[in-house]
């Protein structure tokens, strides 16, 4: 029983996750996700006589998509992070609580003591909420920007770009070392935005959230978010798309075409692409092939694992003999 105890909770766990509103691959946001596509392709027949249902079972998917071999591998990856958040992640991952005390810990002690500003928390408690997200993309995008301009960590993030078709498990194809970096990206923004409001602020800086989560944050997830792994064009265009990064922001960014390389390397935002120069803005809709030309595909879980440290590790070696850079 003791040993089968174990395997229970990890199973039950994967099941539990889509029921969970503390997890983004909960039913509710893909759900939210899907209604909202719905909505965008109503409104885009808006003005015709007749409108099929054919278009919009479409975004169900194919069973082609669904059976593909890039997606099977990415329902491997989905159980497998599933099983490291319990018994590994945790161990490499600082809360953003911890980030949060630091922050406070930090300017206390450069700037002494805490100012305590008077405000309500309506405006100072939205001014956090909205920081939190804008700090989240910062710091999002300058690790995105690093895993694909780095060498050894392009490796890693290969494994992201390697998927040929893309459904919402496709977030979950990436590799623990990412995985990981990512995690910690996020509870090192949102957490340090919230310490240093506090520290301004006190009590009043709290954010506004929703199942604990920042409230802007769900929004993004009961829209946007799972439809950015998808063949859903839905794009944020003109000064619009200079500011949010839309599905199609993201599906570009899957682009084998060589012009898209390096592009939209941000989450919800598009304003450090536009700050920074790496921002594509999908004016008109586009027939996007996805994948990592000239890659053979991952053969299975362990060549996913074990391909992308070999290549890294030799781009290390090599970067390592005088003369040479990473």
């Amino acid at each position: 029983m003791s040993t089968l105890s174990p395997a229970l909770d990890l199973f039950l766990y994967q099941f539990l996750r889509f029921f969970n509103p503390r997890q983004g691959y909960c039913w509710i946001y893909l759900a939210g996700g899907l209604f909202f596509a719905l909505c965008v392709m109503l409104w885009r027949r808006r003005n015709r006589s007749r409108i099929r249902a054919r278009p919009f079972l479409r975004l169900l998917g194919s069973r082609a998509l669904w059976l593909h071999r890039s997606t099977l591998l990415d329902v491997k990856l989905y159980f497998l992070h599933g099983v490291l958040v319990l018994i590994a992640y945790g161990m490499f991952e600082a809360t953003s609580e911890i980030w949060r005390a630091g922050a406070a810990s930090a300017l206390a002690a450069l700037a002494g003591a805490e100012p305590r500003l008077h405000a309500p928390h309506a405006i100072v408690g939205s001014l956090t909420t909205m920081l939190q997200i804008i700090a989240l993309d910062l710091g999002y995008w300058a690790l995105h920007y690093c895993f694909h301009k780095v060498p050894v960590l392009w490796e890693l993030h290969k494994v992201h770009h390697s998927a040929e078709v893309m459904t919402p498990l496709s977030e979950w194809r990436q590799h623990p070392f990412e995985f990981i970096a990512f995690a910690n990206v996020l509870t090192m923004t949102t957490g340090s935005v919230y310490g240093a409001m506090s520290w301004l602020f006190g009590a009043a800086a709290q954010p506004f959230t929703l199942f604990q989560i920042n409230a802007l944050f769900v929004m993004h997830l009961l829209t946007f978010h799972h439809l950015r792994h998808s063949g859903v064009w839905i794009a944020a265009t003109g000064g619009l798309g200079r500011v949010f990064h839309s599905p199609a922001h993201h599906q570009i960014h899957h682009s084998t075409d060589p012009r898209h390389f390096d592009r939209n390397l941000g989450y919800a935002l598009s304003i450090w692409d536009w700050a920074f120069g790496t921002l594509c803005v999908p004016e008109r809709p586009l027939k996007v092939h996805f994948g990592v030309a000239g890659e053979p595909p991952y053969r299975g879980m362990a060549d996913t694992l074990i391909r992308p440290l070999v290549a890294a590790a030799a781009k290390l070696q090599f970067a390592l003999v005088p003369g040479r850079r990473l």
